[in-house]
């Protein structure tokens, strides 16, 4: 049963981050470039660098999101294992033809 409420907590934890239609735009910057730095997602959403900051550190905290430091600059790549393991397939979140 611990087990189960794990599984639900962390499926819990993925579907309140992507509640937002920021982060689903930031999740198909990342998966367009696949690696992606926080200063290039905020100049090509037009968000501050507060806004940023605070839906990356969302994503990262649900695991959504990986971090890399690359010299100052942190980029970004998607844990598509941790949106399968909720039944969420990445690459039909920017399907923009709607799985046609």
């Amino acid at each position: 049963m611990e087990k189960f409420k794990e599984k639900i907590n962390y499926a819990e934890r993925i579907f309140k981050a992507l509640a937002s239609s920021r982060r689903l735009e930031i999740l198909t910057l990342v998966l367009e470039k696949e690696d992606i730095c926080a200063k290039e997602i905020a100049g090509e959403l037009g968000l501050s660098q507060p806004d940023i900051s605070y839906h990356l550190s969302k994503l990262r905290n649900a695991d959504i999101l990986g971090k890399e430091k690359q010299g100052t600059r942190h980029c970004y790549h998607l844990n598509e294992p941790a949106l399968r393991s909720v039944g969420i397939e990445p690459k039909l979140l920017v399907n923009e033809e709607g799985g046609e």
